[in-house]
């Protein structure tokens, strides 16, 4: 059983070996090590070195349907994380005018999959990685947190790299012979910051800042129509966006009573325990003596050539507060929601308010002589759409599968070649996501135009073959939705239809769009999404996945309806995404099981 600070006998020796060490144990590292033990047949020996005592508070916190299917394909069934995670139904985003009436504002909804398919979730990060942690080591996998990897003392040489290692709580020093060596330290790159400095992406790039909030009133009473607290909702300004998420807390639950309940649910999914069967959270609390409450995280991502004034003190003591208070006092609709939500003090880390500058950078080279880089160590972009856990996972899929082929290779050219297919593999990703956001950023400076961007996002990432046939896919062939799949960012007609649009979106965000403009583009969306349906490539249940859409695409403003596929309880106020009968339900009289999640108050 997992422990916080847990020793191992075979580190306290001289040396050891492992056929592949992972430096940092984020949510990248615990995927590549369980996908890459899995995909050996559980031969292939995985050390797993954290520097931190124990899982911890990171950002990052929806997951898309990628993220479940891979979830279900190890074995890993919805009724469990409904217990640990919050159920999310899909992506809104609402895009507010810079000036004028602030009723004049437009809307987009897509619904997220059935809850009999896999789910989609809001995550606290501690609780994602403790769970894939424990995963990882019923499958053998080796996770040590409290191990610091002296990153300049470490030899580096393909097939015989030696890892040097201090334990923090005893400063025992150890070694660890590695044939291979994975950078899977994010943002840090620590190996790949020593090949090549990030790149930073050319034009202006995006600034975070964010906060925890409670939402002690009822949602109905936020200012937005179809308003759903089950969905990621984005608000996007003309300087960029914001999102408020909604998710269970279990912060100041003792990390060895979280392991046990884990291993406790774990347990009951390996037996196949009926859904019914299983404790609800509020149940679970009781169980193991933890702390659990809702909370919303709210942040803004803007870009960087938003135009502050010289003075922000009066917005708070804080960058990230005064920063987050100015924006909020620009727009009457920010206000509103804001007033309905309560500061947290401290929830994380003895913080209250984050900031993280310069967002997008990409990695030159993401591999060298014994060692590959991946997550967010080969690039990152922007938060919107959750590109960092979601689509970033394709790296370390990509990574795990090519790693048996990297072990049995006899020579130092072939080592050389499986790691030069991986080298192709990421080549173009980050760039095509930030094309992505480029596109999403500059059509939110108009209303008119705003919706434009996840309506491409769904016609290229949920119309393709791939997604299509997304309940074929096991474990034996996930990878080639995994690694491939992108927000469809790479497809022929969403790369051309961002091309010939961007040229005419370039300018500061205080600068408005013209009229012309916009029709322009409004007129060559509904063209080139048409034509792109024509190719046969693209196919969905449109109406019943988007609101305001209709089966062949065109906006249809007497048509809010979509798919039923949560329902909140009238009496709790949460949320339960519907299985089953219910799910293509669109009457406000669905019949809903029993809720998996109870409020707890704070108090409690």
């Amino acid at each position: 059983m997992y422990q916080a600070h847990r020793t191992h006998a075979g580190l306290l020796d001289t040396s050891s070996s492992a056929d592949v060490v992972v430096v940092g144990a984020g949510i990248h590292s615990l995927i590549y090590a369980i996908h890459a033990r899995k995909h050996s047949n559980e031969s292939t020996r995985i050390t797993v070195l954290e520097r931190a005592p124990q899982p911890s508070y990171k950002i990052g916190e929806s997951t898309l349907t990628v993220f479940g299917l891979w979830l279900k394909t190890i074995g890993i069934d919805a009724p469990i994380l409904w217990r640990l995670f919050g159920p999310k139904d899909g992506l809104a985003f609402y895009y507010l005018e810079r000036d004028g009436d602030p009723e004049r504002y437009t809307n987009f909804c897509a619904n997220g999959p059935p809850g009999d398919f896999v789910p989609t979730l809001q995550i606290e990060r501690t609780v994602s990685e403790l769970l894939l942690t424990l995963i990882a080591q019923r499958m053998g996998v080796d996770v040590w947190h409290g191990h610091d990897v002296a990153i300049d003392a470490t030899a580096l040489k393909a097939g015989e790299s030696v890892v040097h290692v201090t334990e923090k709580a005893t400063s025992a020093q150890k070694k660890i012979h590695s044939q291979l060596v994975v950078d899977a330290t994010g943002r840090f790159r620590r190996f790949a910051s020593k090949e090549a400095r990030l790149k930073r992406i050319e034009g202006w790039n995006t600034d975070a800042f964010w906060a925890y909030f409670d939402m002690p009133g009822d949602e109905s009473q936020i200012p937005l129509k179809y308003y759903e607290s089950c969905n990621t909702n984005h608000i996007c300004l003309a300087e960029g966006w914001a999102w408020i998420i909604r998710l269970p807390s279990w912060e100041g639950s003792p990390i060895p009573n979280l392991t046990r309940m884990i291993n406790y649910l774990l347990d009951l999914n390996a037996a196949k325990t009926p859904a019914d069967q299983i404790p609800s959270s509020h149940e679970l609390v009781k169980m193991f003596g933890l702390k659990f409450r809702w909370v919303v995280s709210i942040g803004f991502a803007l870009r960087t050539d938003v135009v502050y004034p010289t003075d922000l003190t009066k917005y708070g003591s804080t960058e990230g507060e005064r920063r987050f208070n100015w924006i909020v006092s620009r727009y009457p609709k920010l206000q509103a929601i804001m007033s309905q939500h309560i500061l947290i003090s401290k929830l994380y880390n003895d913080t209250t308010w984050f900031i993280r500058k310069n967002l997008s950078y990409v990695s030159p080279r993401v591999h060298g002589d014994g060692w590959v880089a991946i997550g967010d160590a080969v690039g990152f972009t922007n938060p919107l759409y959750s590109p960092g856990i979601n689509v970033n996972m394709g790296t370390s899929v990509a990574a795990a599968e090519l790693t048996s082929s990297y072990i049995k290779a006899s020579t130092p050219q072939e080592r050389e070649e499986v790691m030069e297919r991986y080298e192709g593999f990421c080549r173009g990703r980050i760039e095509a996501l930030h094309r992505m956001n480029e596109l999403n950023y500059s059509l939110m400076r108009s209303p008119r135009l705003g919706p434009l961007g996840p309506l491409w996002q769904y016609l290229a990432g949920t119309g393709n073959a791939n997604w299509q046939r997304m309940r074929s896919f096991d474990f034996s062939n996930v990878s080639e939705i995994l690694m491939h799949w992108n927000w469809g960012a790479q497809e022929i007609e969403y790369v051309a239809f961002a091309n010939k649009v961007l040229p005419s979106l370039q300018g500061r965000p205080d600068e408005p769009i013209s009229t012309e403009v916009e029709d322009m583009i409004l007129q060559l969306s509904e063209l080139e999404v048409q034509k792109a349906l024509q190719t046969g490539k693209y196919k969905n249940r449109w109406a019943g996945l988007l609101r305001w859409y209709d089966d062949d695409l065109r906006l249809n403003a007497n048509k809010p309806d979509r798919d039923v596929l949560a329902k909140r309880c009238g009496m709790c106020g949460n949320w339960r995404i519907l299985h089953g009968a219910a799910k293509f339900a669109v009457s406000t009289r669905v019949e809903v099981l029993k809720p998996l999640f109870v409020r707890i108050s704070q108090r409690d």
